[in-house]
């Protein structure tokens, strides 16, 4: 029988620290690893939800306007559907990968930190050529303003 003044009961309590302290990490890097997926799942949806929206658009003038309205509906349902169910795995097996290769560089939750940011970073370029038509990379090099 263990009593508290004997060096194994010590021992094994902070055995349970540390094991608790070690589920509390894991708990909040799953939360975090979720959020980073969702976040970029969003972000990336919305970007091939306007880049398919455009291109639909850039046909309206070669219909009547119900039937491209209908039309316009019915394609974007057809290629929307699809990608919406795939690309959230898509999304996850890409941070895996990712998370994998930085996990042994830089450590797991580092690793998930610079992956994240990275791909913030890729998205940021993309909204910018969208919404702006710049390249973001050459005004963050290069500085000054932008057409």
């Amino acid at each position: 029988m263990l009593n508290c003044f004997d060096k194994d009961y010590k021992l094994q309590i902070q055995d349970k620290r540390i094991h608790l302290s070690t589920q509390k990490c894991e708990i909040m890097y799953r939360y975090f690893f979720r959020f980073v997926v969702m976040t970029l799942t969003i972000l990336t949806a919305n970007l091939l939800t306007y880049a398919i929206s455009s291109w639909m658009v850039s046909y309206k003038n070669q219909y009547k306007p119900v039937t491209f309205t209908f039309l316009g509906m019915a394609v974007t349902v057809v290629i929307l559907y699809p990608l919406f169910i795939k690309l959230e795995s898509w999304v996850k097996n890409i941070s895996i990968t990712a998370i994998r290769s930085g996990k042994s560089l830089t450590g797991k939750y580092l690793g998930l930190l610079l992956t994240f940011l990275a791909a913030l970073l890729v998205l940021s370029y993309f909204y910018a050529k969208m919404w702006y038509h710049i390249n973001l990379f050459k005004v963050m090099l290069h500085g000054g303003g932008y057409q």
